[in-house]
């Protein structure tokens, strides 16, 4: 949080009060010099007025006058200056030691901060960072709530697990008032003329603090703290929930970036089904843990004679909806890959051949249910499945199955076929 009438920056004598001390000092030892010049003069001057003569008794009441003008002098003059000026020294001292201290634990907690988001591989990961974060820099009420993909919607992403969320009910970014401005907002009660709308009616009187969160310069959530009307907060803990905003958005911003780039890397942009890449790097995964599956290899029947006839948008609308109904109908684990032009490939971790037919069965019933509510001419697939106990590589497991598809196409269309030992790699050209 900035302060735009801030000063600037002290230099470390002004930092110490040298600025100011040490001249006092030097002026106070100047004029108890001068004081003892004039302690002097003033006992002379009266002796000389008493008419004191200047034998061994003159000389001794001259001496008790001039220590005692010269006691009052050094104490108006020195001494009381000298003893203010140390003590502004010592609180000057004080106030820097306090000062470096803060800045030494603010550096130290933004430095536990960013390890442990660096530390965490996701986003799920990181905001349980925040969740922790918040619960060792307050025991208020306090929560994060950040903007979905679309950024239109605000969600609580992570609550402190001290006290539970604070309960903001701002729907969108730009419906909150922190969010607006880009700078951290405190509501010193509810009950105040310019307090946020969302304080008011939560049962009692409250206050808040409201820091931003960016992420890659754009505004895309608050955290959002709650405590008792007049709660103040001392500058060092308002500093830690800027740091915890400031280091949450950029490496959640971090996080999205990655995952967005792998996304894209892995899928096919026109159908969103994965790419052959992420199907042979899953297929290598199921090898090396010595586990079965099973390869479904589909093709859209008459493909070429829809994009002729109908058009290649058309044609783009069905491999879509192909790549719906087989998504729409597999489980969690399983892979649904566009392997090329029409040509899909569904991977199916832990099965055999005979219940993966079953399967293939199934989304070529769903391809035809979806037909009758679609905007696609009507089209059918050919199926061909084989399994990983029926060859030696996932290149060849791959290559069973689509010529169990060819058969599929050779014998009729619109069917599944089931490699079997008659079927082999070899004959795959």
């Amino acid at each position: 949080m900035t302060d735009a009438g801030a000063a600037p920056d002290r230099t470390d004598d002004e930092r110490f009060g040298l600025d100011d001390s040490f001249g006092t000092l030097l002026w106070s030892l100047f004029l108890a010099v001068s004081g003892m010049f004039a302690a002097y003069a003033a006992a002379r001057f009266v002796a000389a007025a008493l008419g004191v003569d200047q034998g061994a008794g003159g000389f001794l009441f001259t001496g008790i006058l001039l220590a005692s003008f010269g006691t009052v002098s050094i104490y108006l003059t020195s001494a009381r200056p000298i003893r203010a000026a140390l003590r502004q020294q010592r609180e000057a001292v004080l106030a820097s030691e306090r000062e470096i201290r803060l800045e030494s634990e603010r550096h130290r907690f933004a430095s536990q901060v960013q390890d442990a988001f660096e530390m965490g591989e996701t986003e799920a990961e990181a905001l349980e960072v925040a969740s922790r974060a918040l619960a060792a820099i307050s025991d208020r009420r306090s929560e994060v709530l950040l903007a979905d993909s679309s950024r239109a919607h605000l969600r609580q992403a992570a609550v402190s697990k001290v006290a539970g969320g604070a309960g903001c009910g701002v729907a969108t970014p730009w419906a909150c008032p922190a969010v607006r401005r880009g700078q951290t907002l405190r509501f010193t009660s509810s009950e105040e003329l310019s307090a946020c709308p969302r304080l008011i009616d939560r049962g009692e009187p409250c206050s808040a603090i409201c820091v931003p969160v960016t992420v890659y310069g754009t505004p895309m959530g608050v955290i959002h703290v709650v405590g008792a009307a007049d709660e103040g907060a001392d500058s060092a803990m308002v500093d830690r929930w800027e740091v915890l905003a400031q280091q949450a958005g950029s490496r959640i911003g971090v996080l999205r970036a990655m995952e967005a780039s792998e996304l894209q890397a892995s899928t096919d942009p026109l159908t969103g089904a994965s790419n052959r890449r992420s199907l042979e790097a899953k297929v290598r995964q199921l090898r090396e843990a010595g586990e079965r599956y099973a390869i479904v290899f589909a093709d859209l029947d008459h493909f070429k004679d829809l994009n002729d006839t109908h058009g290649h948008e058309t044609g783009d609308r069905a491999l879509r909806l192909f790549a719906d109904v087989l998504r729409s109908n597999v489980r969690p684990d399983d892979m649904v890959c566009r392997y090329g032009g029409e040509e899909f490939v569904v991977l199916l971790p832990g099965l055999g051949r005979s219940f993966a037919s079953e399967r293939a069965e199934g989304l070529r019933i769903e391809l035809q249910g979806a037909l009758v509510a679609g905007d696609v001419p009507r089209i059918s697939a050919s199926f061909g499945v084989a399994d990983s106990t029926q060859a030696g590589s996932a290149e060849e497991v791959i290559a069973l199955a689509d010529m169990a598809m060819f058969s599929a196409k050779t014998t009729g269309r619109d069917r599944v076929v089931v490699a079997d030992a008659t079927v082999r790699p070899a004959q795959v050209g």
